[in-house]
């Protein structure tokens, strides 16, 4: 228990090395900022311990400013509290199917309490065969592309809505290794895919990190993104290249 006058947790996710730089140089007389960091989440704890309320409240406000899109809770909310909240506050809920993330996803957000007025099945499709068969993935589509591809992970997404009984869905394949695949896919090539009615929205990743990062950096970044989708700030229809360092 931190003993201080005020505390205010922010939670940003993938933040820039600058807005990480320009961040670490707010500060005000008796207030601290501890910056904290996991698979890409970061917690910035705001303590006041001898500060008067404008200065607090300033560093509060400059932080959230520093750290603008990749801000996503003010309250020190999780990334699946997150989802769970925005879903519900919007009537709408979701499906799942992982490959390489092996279930992370669902496991995170059924620790979330109330999760299941929102969150309506989970696959794990982690072989080419579950995915055909539960997922209506094509065998042309593999055969051409590889399992690890834009191409699947779009089709594993319409899979999963052509019931049409969520509103959304995500998916995600990619090669954690620590070795390639049979497709000889780069270890770190992942892809994570956030569909509803108006569309697809694709995430290609190269993450740089041990099968466990890999992983857990790519959850964390369907659940971050996810949240940009549901509040309407990140349009679906679009395809993202990122490349992604260990820090």
């Amino acid at each position: 228990m931190i003993n201080c006058k005020n505390l205010c947790t922010l939670k940003a996710f993938d933040v820039p090395e600058e807005k990480l730089e320009a961040a670490r140089e707010v500060k005000a007389d008796g207030v601290e900022v501890e910056i904290s960091e996991k698979y890409g989440d970061y917690t910035f704890a705001v303590i006041n311990y001898s500060a008067d309320e404008v200065s607090f409240n300033g560093v509060v406000i400059e932080l959230k400013r520093v750290l603008g899109g990749s801000l996503y809770s003010e309250d020190g909310e999780t990334l699946e509290e997150v989802v769970v909240k925005e879903l519900k506050e919007n009537g709408k809920t979701f499906s799942v199917a992982e490959s390489f993330t092996g279930g992370l996803i669902s496991a995170r957000t059924v620790n979330v309490g109330g999760a299941s007025s929102v969150f309506y099945e989970g696959l794990v499709t982690y072989g080419s065969s579950a995915k055909i068969r539960r997922l209506h993935v094509k065998v042309q589509t593999i055969e051409k592309y590889g399992v690890v591809s834009e191409e699947v992970v779009r089709e594993m997404a319409q899979g999963l809505l052509a019931n049409r009984i969520t509103d959304y869905a995500i998916s995600t394949t990619g090669c954690a290794g620590p070795d390639s695949d049979e497709y000889d896919t780069p270890v770190g090539l992942c892809y994570v895919a956030i569909a509803d009615a108006e569309g697809i929205l694709v995430i290609e990743m190269l993450i740089d990190g041990d099968r466990k990062y890999i992983r857990e950096f790519a959850t964390n970044c369907a659940l971050f993104t996810f949240i940009g989708v549901i509040r309407g700030e990140t349009a679906v229809g679009q395809t993202i290249k990122r490349n992604i360092h260990t820090r």
